[in-house]
């Protein structure tokens, strides 16, 4: 063998690589400069007095997101005033109302930094299926973002926290830390489209602030907002969220508070949630669809303000705790049967899941009939782990020397 045509020959491919790696070699293809771009960081979606659809965009102030400049005197910072940029225009489409927007513009709209998705609550009544239909084919649309119903979205974007640059920011803080539902984009169209499940997302709104005069806080964890098929057809409050949550099994943490009856001293106790999970096991009896709830929770008592000595009278206080937590979910289940009658909990769901063919055969074009008079059984456990360092009340040490 010629070494020297073998040398030749591995030469030549390696030439031949080079000229290959070159293409890739000459920089990023379909490339934006951040100078070209306008960054979205929330969009909001509503229907104006005259039908339209108006679309408002939160953009990103870049310049500005990361520093600060401190007016004289300790007042605010020119960041919390003009980090961020909302601009609106209405027209008939989503599509359309974009372009109004473009037109305002000297950069491109970028939305792949797009956090959060408002629905305004006119648009949600009177259905949300046409506009969401943009979002799912667009390629920059970012599915991990957040879904929530506001009353004045506009309101919401425009909206200046103290310790976040944007509202954005504040409202995704809000929903990861919260207590409430929070639904993804992703999530939410899914529930659209899921058999024997309707959709639902949090409501987000401005609540007045008792640190300063005439302002406001942001709050995105005390409502829900429950469809039936594309259209919004009521809210659920406080109390009824957090049941909400449990059936749903998305318990992260929390604190449940009982009221002790006056037959055993009254007075509350307070518990920090550990760990919470809830199963459905759905049957069909004499015709009649029937749910066993099973919820089990295991707590850590953070606080007692009564006079039970907890370590005593344990399986007690553990009694309470389950009552209170099964009247929290037959309260949501009543909610959602008796006056909303959508099936935001998944009881459909369930079913179709335990036997597809009877789902399929007996109960999925009726189902809207059929969830208001579901039975559901309600099974709770709960179990306490920690009661605390401390036996006794500090003033029932006292009444005992």
């Amino acid at each position: 063998m010629n070494p020297g045509a073998s040398g030749y020959s591995l030469g030549r491919r390696r030439w031949w690589l080079l000229l290959l790696l070159l293409p890739v070699m000459t920089g990023c293809w379909g490339r934006q400069e951040v100078n070209d771009i306008g960054i979205v960081t929330a969009t909001a979606v509503d229907r104006s007095d005259n039908g339209d659809i108006v679309v408002m965009l939160l953009f990103a102030i870049p310049r500005l997101v990361g520093t600060s400049s401190m007016t004289g005197g300790g007042g605010e910072s020119k960041m919390s005033t003009t980090a961020g940029w909302v601009v609106t225009a209405g027209g008939e489409t989503v599509m359309d109302a974009f372009r109004n927007i473009q037109a305002k513009l000297p950069r491109t709209i970028y939305f792949s930094h797009n956090r959060v998705l408002l629905l305004g609550e006119r648009l949600a009544r009177e259905g949300i299926a046409p506009v969401l239909d943009v979002f799912q084919r667009n390629r920059q649309s970012q599915l991990n973002s957040f879904v929530l119903v506001a009353e004045h979205p506009e309101d919401i974007l425009r909206f200046k926290p103290t310790f976040e640059k944007l509202s954005s920011e504040i409202i995704e803080e809000e929903i990861v830390r919260g207590v409430g539902t929070n639904v993804r984009l992703v999530e939410f169209l899914a529930m659209l489209h899921a058999e024997g499940q309707e959709a639902f997302a949090p409501v987000v709104e401005l609540t007045k602030s008792t640190e300063k005069k005439n302002g406001s806080n942001l709050r995105a964890t005390t409502k829900t907002a429950a469809f039936r098929g594309d259209r919004l057809v009521g809210l659920l409050g406080d109390e009824a969220t957090r049941g909400l949550v449990w059936l749903r099994n998305e318990v992260r943490d929390g604190v449940i508070t009982i009221q002790v009856p006056e037959s055993r001293g009254g007075g509350k106790i307070s518990a920090e949630i550990k760990s919470g999970s809830t199963r459905f096991r759905p049957s069909v009896r004499d015709g009649r669809v029937r749910i066993r709830i099973e919820t089990e929770a295991t707590l850590d008592i953070a606080e007692n303000a009564s006079k039970m000595e907890i370590e005593r009278h344990l399986g007690t206080v553990e009694s309470y705790f389950e009552r209170d937590l099964e009247e929290r979910l037959r309260a949501l289940c009543d909610k959602v049967q008796r006056n909303l009658h959508t099936d935001i909990v998944g009881f459909g769901q369930s079913l179709y899941r335990n036997d597809p063919k009877r789902w399929r055969g007996e109960y999925a074009e009726r189902w809207d009939e059929t969830f208001p008079n579901v039975r559901a059984d309600i099974s709770v456990s709960v179990q306490v782990l920690n009661t605390g360092l401390v036996g006794k009340r500090v003033d029932i040490w006292e009444e005992e020397r």
